[in-house]
């Protein structure tokens, strides 16, 4: 694994880019803390990366609303709380669709 500054990788963007290598991550820091991971893609390989990419970034917002979740209600929902959310939200959505 290698690791760069902002700063080289800002002077040296085409040696950086040049240096990644499959299944080798570059890490780009600042200030010595970690602010991006550069990846080497090619046609073969873009989609299953990107693809997977969406996935984290799926599982950290599922993580984030579950942790809004337990900070809102501590001690858990009722299944009728459930529902009654779920009966709110189809009302608004289907006024919307009436409205427009």
């Amino acid at each position: 694994m290698k690791f760069y500054g902002m700063r080289e990788l800002s002077n040296n963007t085409k040696k950086v880019i040049e240096s990644l290598s499959f299944g080798n991550p570059t890490i780009i820091t600042d200030k010595g803390k970690p602010k991006a991971i550069l990846l080497k893609i090619d046609e073969d390989n873009f989609e299953l990366i990107l693809d997977s990419i969406n996935r984290y970034i799926a599982l950290q917002t599922l993580e984030a609303i579950q942790n809004e979740s337990l900070k809102k209600y501590p001690n858990g929902v009722s299944q009728e709380e459930i529902n009654e959310e779920v009966d709110r939200i189809r009302k608004e959505i289907n006024s919307d669709k009436h409205s427009n």
